[in-house]
């Protein structure tokens, strides 16, 4: 194997070990989400003390608030909203993105450093051993490669962080939103002029 394939082989197994990760931190967060949906549901009915306040005009639940907790600090608010299982996968996704921020651009100034000791013509500065008789286009590829991956995950940070911020502010709109009375069913319509039977969706909101 020459030394290209190496750099070759060490990208791709850096990529399928990146997307391995990250899906499994994926599942776990689906998983989280889902088992936590009837607790969910619960926190969304009114609460008497709530309505009392709310009559008097002393409840004051502002999605502007919760936006803002959220934008200070991630999960905050979650927890404003009584969402407070949702704070580990804010920073537990933040956390794993920052990870491979972190990590992507370790690797990526590596190859960039051992990139310009190959091409600077300077006697005094060499390429680490295993990457000896690599080529300055080999290296070139490499670390523009760990460059993209780096800020991908960035991106991925701000669309998380932004999330959050959203996440709170909906979730502060719906906080007295009674899900007993939203109702979701899938029927078979029939055509009488095809004669065929196609789904159909159905929803109900009580009043």
């Amino acid at each position: 194997m020459n030394k290209s394939e190496y750099i070759g082989n060490s990208l791709f197994k850096y990529y399928i070990c990146t997307v391995r990760i990250t899906s499994i931190i994926v599942f776990i967060f689906l998983s989280v989400l889902l088992s936590a949906q009837n607790q969910d549901s619960l926190q969304l009915k009114t609460n008497p003390d709530d309505i009392v306040k709310a009559k008097t005009g002393t409840l004051v639940h502002s999605p502007k608030k919760a936006a803002i907790l959220s934008a200070i600090l991630p999960g905050s608010g979650q927890i404003y909203n009584h969402q407070v299982w949702k704070v580990p996968l804010v920073y537990g996704g933040l956390g794993a993105l920052g990870f491979f921020v972190y990590d992507n651009n370790r690797v990526y100034n590596d190859y960039l450093t051992q990139w310009k000791y190959l091409t600077d013509a300077d006697p005094n500065t060499n390429v680490r051993s295993e990457l000896q008789g690599v080529s300055p286009d080999a290296l070139h590829n490499a670390f523009s490669t760990f460059r993209k991956y780096r800020d991908q995950c960035i991106i991925g940070v701000v669309l998380l962080y932004a999330a959050n911020i959203i996440d709170a502010n909906v979730y502060a709109h719906l906080y007295k939103f009674n899900v007993d009375d939203l109702s979701v069913h899938f029927t078979p319509n029939y055509n009488i002029y095809s004669q065929k039977i196609y789904p159909g969706l159905s929803m109900r909101y009580k009043f």
